[in-house]
């Protein structure tokens, strides 16, 4: 496959992607809507031209909705460039983003090749969203360059990332992974301690325990169980999260109902059984038909597109909530 041109012959060195899977290629896609070339890496020329087909549909989208940054289609699928050997894909680069399938053996051997290949001065950043950061770094000879950069699916639309220190990573690693994230629109999140889930996948798994909990026991359908969290909570949360809203409730009422209901609360800590049951028996969501509902007779395609669609709406109201830096009141110091 021909690597497409970068913008113009002054651009910046391109920081590579490793990995041209789900995750990979909408990353690029993220950088490529946020005005940065970047370099999509996979030793698989068939997996790049997947790749390459889906980026092109994906950022017809985001300029159609004015996500991207110009008008000229062109233009934004011009700054992805394609590559099959890792030396030229990273030689050069300020920021190598790790994408590959969530195995330690295999990223151990990835950045073994990565070390060999890219400039000592390299940023290299793990999406992994379950792997500690401090044994990812233990197989690299500069664990102090190393972080977690933990996007979310679907990367090109969700617009936080989470950024997360290893033991040795430096404050100029974590530096350099915010300010390109910053630079391509993404709202970074500075996870200062490496623990298991980092942030949002911790809440998001206890949330899952209690619901799958819930289903399990005939307290509700799943279709009721859904639409109680996105018209209740998950309603308000682009807004006002979890500590701003209790700030909007009232601490004192918000103690209360914690005190009522812990007691209560899921607290098993295998998954649930209904849930193990699904997956024993192949349903494992859309990618196999049937999950929790049945996706056997509706267009995927179609299906996605208007997820996809509905979650551009809310990344719209999402930056409107954010407001201006002083919008919200300041956090007082837990000192």
């Amino acid at each position: 496959m021909d690597e497409v041109p970068s913008d113009d012959d002054e651009t910046p060195p391109r920081p590579a992607i490793i990995g041209a899977g789900t995750m990979g290629r909408n990353i690029a896609v993220a950088s490529a809507a946020g005005n940065r070339p970047v370099t999509l890496f996979d030793v698989d020329e068939d997996a790049l031209e997947e790749a390459e087909a889906e980026i092109r549909s994906t950022l017809e989208t985001l300029v159609d909705r004015g996500v991207a940054d110009t008008s000229d289609i062109s233009t934004v699928r011009e700054r992805v460039s394609y590559e099959t050997e890792l030396s030229a894909a990273v030689g050069d680069a300020p920021l190598i983003v790790e994408a590959v399938t969530e195995d330690r053996d295999v990223k151990a051997s990835v950045y073994d090749d990565i070390e060999r290949a890219a400039p000592t001065t390299a940023t290299i950043a793990s999406n992994t969203s379950s792997l500690s950061i401090s044994e990812l770094a233990s197989s690299l000879a500069h664990p102090e360059r190393f972080c977690g950069m933990h996007w979310f699916h679907p990367a090109h639309i969700v617009p936080t990332v989470e950024v997360v220190y290893g033991e040795q990573t430096t404050d100029k690693t974590v530096d350099t992974a915010t300010d390109f994230l910053d630079s391509i629109g993404k709202d970074p999140v500075v996870v200062e301690r490496d623990i298991p889930g980092f942030i949002a996948n911790r809440i998001q798994s206890a949330m899952a325990r209690e619901a799958w909990a819930l289903l399990e026991s005939g307290v509700a359908s799943a279709e009721d169980i859904d639409r109680a969290v996105k018209g209740t909570f998950g309603f308000r949360l682009p807004t006002l999260g979890v500590f701003e809203k209790g700030d909007h409730s009232g601490l004192d009422i918000h103690h209360k109902v914690l005190t009522e209901l812990l007691q209560d609360i899921d607290r098993e800590q295998e998954p649930a059984a209904i849930l193990s049951d699904l997956v024993e028996e192949g349903r494992h969501g859309v990618k196999t038909g049937r999950g929790v509902y049945d996706w056997s007779k509706v267009d995927l395609e179609q299906v996605m597109a208007e997820r996809d669609q509905r979650l551009l709406d809310q990344l719209e109201v999402y930056h409107a909530a954010r407001g201006p830096p002083d919008a919200t009141g300041e956090p007082e110091s837990n000192s």
